[in-house]
Order: C-alpha cells, then structure tokens, then sequence
C-alpha cells in the first residue's frame, strides 16, 4: 500500500496565503487607527486628570493651585512655558501669578509628558489659554496678564475630521467651565458652541 503525503498542496497552500493577504489588509490599517485613537484618548485622560488634581488639591488645601503647558515637565524644576507641547505641570501657585518659574516656593504637584513615540505622526495640541487655574472652592480663576485656559484640543495628523463611519471627531477636546468641572468631548456637529470642530482654533489641527 502506498503512503499518502500528509502535507498541503500548491493550491491550499495558495487560498491560505490570499485569505492571509486579506486579512492584513483589512488588519492592520484597523490596528493603526486603534492604536491611534488610544493614544489620544490616554493623553486627553491624562490632561483632564491632571485638571481634577489642580481642583482638588486647590479645594484641601485651600491655596490657589494651577496647571500650565511646560516645555520641561519632567525636569527638576520645571515652568511654564505658553503654547509648549511637550507636556504640563500642576502646581501649588504660592504667588498666585499662574506661571512657576522653577522656584521651590511653589511646590510640584505633577507634571506629564505628552506620548510623542510616533514621530511620523505626533500629537498635537493647542490651549486658548497660557494658564488654568483654581482657587478654594474649586472655582475657576482669571489671573491678571494672563488669559486664562479652559479649552484644550489635542489632535494628530487626522485633524477634527469625523472617524469612519461616526459621527464624532477623531481628536478629542477637554472643555472646563467656570465652576472648575471639566469633560472631555469628541462631539460633532451638535449645535453646541464646544463642538470639536467649532473649537479647531485658527486651524490648530491639520
């Protein structure tokens, strides 16, 4: 009795590989966008924690307490510096100007960097304001000389545009009001005056 091969043949082997082909063409695209929108959405989740811990920390201990964009905010000491995407820092704002020069006086809270490890595609990021910050009850302040932030959109190369097949935005925007709470939102054509798209200020997103 002859042996029978046990192996593929030239065409199972040839549907394997098209059903492959098909599969990482539908994939991996997917797999970008997914990775994508997590990252955005890590970022904007980051950036309004990071407002809640300036309330916070402004209502217990009962200091004027505010968060500012940083160009070194994992440094040893470090400041604000308007417009920077590098990152921001909270801090306890002892003079109450909204800006933190590096002095030990004004105690760190925190301070992130945004994740920039796509460099064909970096994030993004664009504040209407150079500082937010917070006094005892929680409430939000105006600084004299200083305009005030209370909205934050951070985007990448995908710009405000709605994602397939949804109508919400691909970027994300943090909107905090004059009570102090903040949200984030995605929202499209709404109606509502904090739209993502109504907040693409001069373009910020590509």
């Amino acid at each position: 009795m002859k042996n029978r091969s046990l192996g593929f043949t030239l065409v199972e082997l040839m549907v394997v590989l098209s059903i492959a082909a098909a599969v990482l063409v539908i994939g991996v695209p997917a797999f970008k966008n997914f990775r994508e929108n997590g990252r955005l959405t890590n970022t904007a989740n980051d950036m309004l924690s990071a407002t809640i811990v300036a309330r916070t920390e402004a209502i217990k201990q009962q200091k004027q307490v505010s968060l500012c964009p940083s160009s070194n905010p994992t440094g040893d000491q470090p400041t604000c510096t308007a417009d920077s995407t590098a990152g921001w820092i909270v801090f306890v704002d002892t003079d109450g100007n909204c800006t933190r020069t590096g002095d030990d006086t004004e105690p760190l809270l925190g301070g992130r960097a945004l994740d920039n490890s796509n460099v064909a595609n970096p994030l993004k990021v664009k504040y209407d304001g150079e500082c937010l910050s917070f006094v005892s009850t929680g409430f939000r302040k105006e600084v004299k000389d200083k305009t005030t932030l209370n909205h934050i959109l951070i985007c990448d190369s995908r710009g405000t545009a709605p994602q397939a097949g949804t109508n919400v935005s691909a970027a994300r925007a943090i909107i905090i009001t004059a009570t102090g709470r903040a949200r984030i939102t995605r929202a499209l054509s709404s109606g509502m005056a904090d739209d993502v798209t109504k907040w693409d200020p001069a373009g910020a997103c590509p």
